[in-house]
Formats: C-alpha cells, structure tokens, sequence
C-alpha cells in the first residue's frame, strides 16, 4: 500500500475554522488540536483535490483521466432528472486524507513544557469592517476580528483507503492538479491562506 504525503508551504496568514469564537473579541477562531496547535481539516484538503480533479476532468488534462475524481474520491449521491439520469447513491473513493499538521518533532516541543510559550506567537489577530459608500465611514457594528496563524508548513498523508485498490497512477493525478491549489483555508478569496501544495511518496 503507497501513501503519499502532500506538503503544504503556506506563505502568508491563514485562516482554517472550528466555527467558534472568542466572545466579543474575535468572531471566528482557528482549528487547534487537543495541544492548541494549528490544524488543516483532511476534509478541507480532500475537497480542494476533489475540485482542483473535476476541474482538470472538465479540460481534458493530459494525466487526468476521465473519471479520475469520483475514482480517488467517490461521489455524492445523485437525485434522478428523467429517464437518462437516473437517482444513484453515493459511492466511496479509494484514498482518504489526513488533517495537516505541524512536524512531529515540532508539535512535539510547542506542546511540551519547553515550547508553551512559543505557542500565541503562531497566533494573530485580523479586523475589518464595513464602510457606507455613501458616508465614509464605518458602519455600526460592522467591526470584525478574526483569529490566523502564521506563515509556517503542514503535512498531510494521503493513503488508499482499506480493502479499495487505488489505480497505479493516482499519485501522479494529484500531483498533475496540484497547481490549480493556490490557496487553502478560509477567505481564500481576500487573500488568506495562499500556500504551494508538493506530494511526495513515502513507504
């Protein structure tokens, strides 16, 4: 069984929520682990490959076959429309993606006695607000804060999923799409979370 590690260089701050905030000081906050440390949901990343996949499918990509996202990553189940699209349940792909995290030997120090301290330095705090076009000015209650972390990398393992054979080359498919991932996280589109994604094999 090959699994890969996919390699994700963030270059700038990042934003991955738990859908919790911090009170009256910050609206949305980051994903940590169990240790307080900054997570990348494997769900997350399983959809940008997913999306990055059909995208590749859709422009007839050379290396990515025809079919190649439902194969790695299944499909949702399918409402009938007519005679020539019957109702189809969901199917399950051949790999599953870990959460991105932190290199062990380095979550391990930020998470021991040695490295708390270091721990809110990953941590920062970003605000915005709402301006009225037609006065200037900010809006009433319109201030708010959101918790990012950091430039730093993560590391995700991909790996076939038990019992369900992956093709030969699926490695080389995401590999092929990966250059359609310029950004992970939320806010992608304001300029959050832009990142280079590698994958590399590994025993």
């Amino acid at each position: 069984m090959n699994a890969a590690c996919l390699e994700i260089e963030l270059l700038g701050y990042w934003h991955a929520g738990g859908g919790r905030g911090a009170g009256a000081v910050l609206d949305a906050v980051v994903h940590r682990d169990p240790n307080g440390l900054p997570v990348l949901p494997g769900r997350h990343l399983k959809g940008l490959l997913r999306d990055a996949l059909a995208r590749a499918e859709a422009w007839d990509w050379p290396g990515v076959p025809t079919g190649s996202t439902e194969t790695l990553f299944g499909a949702p189940a399918r409402e009938g429309k007519g005679k020539e699209h019957p109702p189809a349940p969901s199917s399950p792909g051949c790999l599953r993606v870990s959460d991105a995290t932190l290199p062990d030997e380095l979550a391990h120090w930020l998470a021991g006695s040695g490295g708390k301290g270091s721990l809110p330095h990953l941590f920062r705090s970003l605000y915005a607000t709402a301006i009225d076009h037609e006065t200037g000015t900010a809006r009433d209650r319109s201030l708010r804060g959101i918790e990012v972390v950091v430039p730093l990398t993560l590391f995700s393992r991909i790996t076939p999923v038990p019992d369900r054979e992956p093709p030969p080359d699926w490695q080389d498919r995401i590999r092929a799409v990966l250059p359609l991932i310029d950004a992970v996280g939320a806010h992608r589109t304001r300029g959050l979370g832009r990142a280079i994604l590698r994958l590399k094999e590994v025993a």
